[in-house]
């Protein structure tokens, strides 16, 4: 998996829809553009393949914008996935989770990009992504220095500090310049490459990062991912099309509440197996914490604490490859 370079856009390059960058620029890749202002920006898009707003919505500003009014270094990511308007292929390793001591074609590539870019500066950081599930439109940030903050609240007053997985892209500028990843709404909605365009415009024009307070959001912290184990069948409530029972059913509706508080006793999931052999929930030391999480009352599976969830989703797809929801909890700094 080379990493191609380019010192302009490729002839043709604005007119391909995100499932066309595969047959144009052959794998993924890094585009440094001259502005008339440095540092650059540096923008990442499709380190998901089906999650396509970032890439339209930087098209559009790029068809649209005469002369850039600061030099951009455009990072296009999973051209291959996305011609199949997937995640990630099967064969394939998540390309947010390769930033940090990952092996692999994956982790060759994090190294082509970061020593692509090792002698340079940049103005900021912009990570695009589409939400997995029904989300507010919020900020991710894996550092709380006042200028990252102001990086955020320029797309929402709502974010959400990761401190686990430590492998994604945005951590990769810590330290270095502000640096968030933005969850832009969901996979298909058009408004998401309008906010998309809006963004890299405004912070194509800055002079400088603002800063932001945290008291300036709606903060959260995850606590911890909720995975299913990968050998129990699962499915959503009322789903189940088939005689055959399945292991695990889990409650409806909880993709409506993200962002909200689940209060203690709430039923999140149905079997009959031991609780932890159908959940692996780890916090953000790799522990396993799933029995601080749930407990058993009959069949039902109980929250045993108050939860925010973000980022719930019901595709099973990315229940397999990534996580069933993470569970946050306010921050009060």
């Amino acid at each position: 998996m080379p990493l191609r370079t380019h010192t302009q856009l490729p002839a043709g390059l604005l007119d391909c829809s995100a499932d066309e960058l595969h047959d144009h620029l052959g794998g993924p890749t890094l585009i440094q553009l001259q502005g008339s202002r440095n540092p650059a920006l540096f923008v990442s898009v499709l380190l998901h393949g089906n999650e396509t707003s970032g890439w339209d919505g930087v098209r559009r500003y790029l068809q649209e914008t005469t002369g850039l009014p600061r030099s951009l270094t455009l990072f296009i990511g999973n051209t291959e996935a996305a011609r199949a308007g997937m995640r990630a292929l099967p064969s394939q390793q998540d390309f947010n989770r390769i930033w940090r001591d990952a092996g692999g074609e994956g982790g060759a590539l994090a190294s082509a990009v970061q020593a692509a870019i090792a002698d340079q500066h940049f103005f900021a950081s912009i990570d695009l992504h589409n939400n997995t599930g029904h989300n507010p439109y919020y900020s991710v940030v894996t550092d709380l220095e006042p200028h990252n903050l102001g990086l955020a609240y320029l797309f929402s007053d709502k974010a959400v500090f990761v401190e686990e997985p430590d492998t994604v892209l945005t951590r990769v500028f810590t330290g270095r310049c502000p640096a968030v990843a933005l969850e832009v709404g969901p996979v298909g909605d058009p408004r998401c490459a309008d906010r998309v365009y809006d963004y890299v415009a405004r912070c194509m024009t800055l002079g400088e990062v603002p800063v932001a307070a945290p008291e300036a959001f709606s903060l959260f912290r995850t606590r911890v991912r909720v995975h299913i184990q990968d050998d129990v069948g699962f499915c959503f409530e009322g789903e189940n099309g088939s005689d055959d029972p399945v292991p695990l059913v889990l409650t409806g509706g909880v993709e409506a509440v993200n962002f909200h508080e689940l209060a203690r006793g709430t039923v999140f999931g149905a079997t009959r197996l031991p609780v932890s052999s159908v959940f692996r929930v780890l916090d953000v030391d790799h522990r396993d914490v799933t029995d601080d999480y749930f407990e058993h009352d009959g069949d039902a599976i109980l929250l045993k604490e108050n939860v925010v969830p973000a980022m719930y989703t019901t595709d099973p797809y990315v229940v397999r490859q990534d996580c069933l929801c993470y569970f946050m909890e306010r921050m009060a700094l």
